[in-house]
């Protein structure tokens, strides 16, 4: 679209605005993720290759399945986030081609952290720290798509570890580090679920996250100047 053209040719970035995610300086948030993220990957795959190396009484073929099948969403979700801390989201990419010539997806909204306009602009997110427009929404939709199944499967695979293993056989260390683990796990997919279930709401109603801050904030108004008619009659 000729959007596209305008974003694209136009002057270069100001001084000091940033462009990948990547640039400094870091976001606290985005620091938290990396290290929430690591962090509870790296325990449950360490927990799974002790399992699978233990002699617990647990179905090894089960956990063997489920742990790849884990491996690939990581893998997947992983690749999304590379895609979107290191591609300019000013820039045209072809997941943006993906996506109709509707005004959600055309529309030019100025981001105050590029200092530059971006091409439906959905909002700027802290956690990745860059702004999610129409080239990058589909690999951040993924994200969280990928991230709430990876997560629902890591609490998955420790329950059913818990819940299988025979007693006798899996030691108190190892059951607190599951059961730590799990809870590590719960926890995130509690927040992927919630921004999957954000913007797959917003997605079914056409609507931008800007779009819906605004029309809370109106609604907002509105129901403020209701309750004061009355009062000032």
């Amino acid at each position: 679209p000729e959007q596209w053209a305008r974003v694209v040719t136009g002057p270069a970035m100001s001084e000091g605005a940033r462009r990948r995610g990547f640039d400094n300086p870091l976001s606290t948030n985005q620091l938290v993720s990396w290290v929430g993220n690591a962090a509870a990957t790296s325990a449950f795959y360490a927990l799974c290759g002790a399992l699978l190396l233990t002699p617990a009484g647990c179905s090894d073929t089960v956990v063997a399945i489920m742990v790849l099948v884990h491996l690939a969403l990581v893998l997947g979700g992983f690749s999304c986030w590379m895609f979107l801390e290191t591609h300019l989201p000013t820039q045209e990419s072809w997941f943006g081609r993906l996506l109709p010539d509707s005004e959600r997806w055309t529309r030019s909204r100025y981001c105050r952290e590029h200092k530059d306009v971006v091409v439906g602009l959905d909002h700027f997110c802290s956690w990745l720290n860059t702004a999610i427009g129409r080239s990058n929404y589909i690999p951040f939709y993924l994200v969280a798509l990928l991230g709430t199944l990876q997560y629902a499967l890591h609490v998955a695979v420790l329950v059913f570890v818990l819940g299988t293993c025979r007693r006798d056989q899996l030691n108190l260390a190892l059951t607190l580090l599951c059961s730590i683990c799990a809870l590590l796990g719960f926890l995130i997919l509690l927040a992927y679920g919630a921004l999957l279930s954000f913007h797959t709401f917003l997605c079914w109603h056409r609507m931008g996250t800007y779009d819906w801050i605004v029309q809370q904030r109106q609604a907002e108004r509105g129901q403020v100047t209701h309750e004061r008619v009355p009062s000032q009659a």
